[in-house]
């Protein structure tokens, strides 16, 4: 059966179709879910090519007709209101649809990834497009990557780290391995205050089982975040070959006093490639870097940015820029800079 989570495949749709939070992932244990998405919004230039700008808004009957169900604008605004403030602007909300979009599909793979060997495989709805349309895909028609896609590469990665808050209210840490041999690894847990201090840093080591899961630590959520809008989560790993990072808020964003972070930019020219350099005084979520009328991608995006911690990103256009064009293109986002 196809909503049957304890054998065969599985499709899961209850947070899409059925509007539940993102927490419902939590209570199933497929083993292969080999359907279930969310959607987002396409990038503002594409709903561009499509849409005058008196329709830029999610009610606009432009926007209601480039979409894949007919009440899916309603339950994107709908689930943002639980997670997020509300957005200012039609330009943060379409970068919000997709922050949103990339957490749905994270929270469920990253759950089920770490209950091999009974959950052995995830595949999400869907990967592209056929028109540039409001959907579940990670590609627009465009073939420019949504915050999902480089999100994806991160959740998808073959050793990762990740944090669940369990019904004992505990923190558990857990380190997933899809590789063929043992892991030996490093994890780095950090929690931080939004005014940016690490207020508890503690570490862990482990082995990681070959296509298995290794849980690292539990521990007790009033001694990590007895003020859960205050402060958040921070996990780094590291180990022979790889390393993977990630973040975990212990409530909802739209309780934290987040901070107004001023995340700076630089660039220069490598070998017909981009390198970005990316700081901030204060934490920054979902920091996102988008080239307007420049196709190409970079590698990485959509990520956590702490103080002193700078990021270089590479960007790859399709085509030769030059880089004041490259520089003029650019534009950042981050969670607080969506509303005031």
């Amino acid at each position: 059966c196809w909503h049957e989570d304890s054998r065969g495949d599985m499709h899961y749709w209850t947070v899409w179709h059925e509007n539940a939070s993102f927490d419902a992932y939590f209570d199933v244990i497929p083993r292969f879910c080999s359907e279930f998405g969310y959607q987002s919004f396409p990038s503002l230039e594409t709903i561009a090519s499509f849409a005058p700008e008196s329709h830029f808004n999610p009610t606009a009957p432009f926007m209601e007709h480039h979409q894949r169900n007919p009440a899916g604008n309603s339950k994107i605004v709908e689930m943002m209101t639980r997670y997020f403030r509300v957005p200012e602007g039609f330009e943060n909300f379409v970068f919000l649809s997709q922050v949103q979009q990339g957490l749905a599909i994270r929270m469920g793979v990253e759950y089920w990834r770490h209950l091999q060997p009974t959950c052995m495989g995830t595949l999400y709805w869907q990967l592209n497009d056929v028109w540039p349309v409001c959907s579940w895909s990670s590609l627009e028609y465009s073939g420019r990557w949504k915050l999902l896609h480089y999100m994806a590469k991160r959740f998808y990665g073959p050793v990762i780290v990740t944090a669940f808050q369990n019904k004992e209210d505990e923190l558990e840490i857990w380190v997933v391995n899809d590789q063929h041999q043992a892991q030996t690894v490093q994890v780095i847990l950090q929690i931080w205050d939004f005014a940016g201090k690490i207020q508890k840093e503690e570490e862990y080591t482990g082995v990681a089982p070959a296509g298995g899961a290794l849980l690292l630590a539990k521990r007790p959520l009033e001694q990590l975040a007895s003020r859960p809008d205050e402060v958040f989560a921070f996990l780094e790993l590291t180990g022979d070959g790889v390393q993977h990072y990630n973040d975990h808020f212990f409530t909802e964003y739209k309780r934290c006093h987040l901070p107004d972070a001023n995340v700076k930019v630089t660039a220069k020219e490598v070998d017909g490639a981009y390198q970005v350099e990316v700081s901030s005084d204060l934490p920054a979520f979902f920091v996102t870097l988008e080239t307007r009328g420049i196709r190409g991608e970079f590698d990485d995006n959509c990520f956590t940015l702490l103080p002193g911690k700078p990021r270089t990103l590479v960007f790859t256009p399709k085509e030769a820029v030059t880089l004041k064009e490259f520089d003029d293109s650019l534009k950042v986002y981050h969670l607080r800079a969506t509303y005031r």
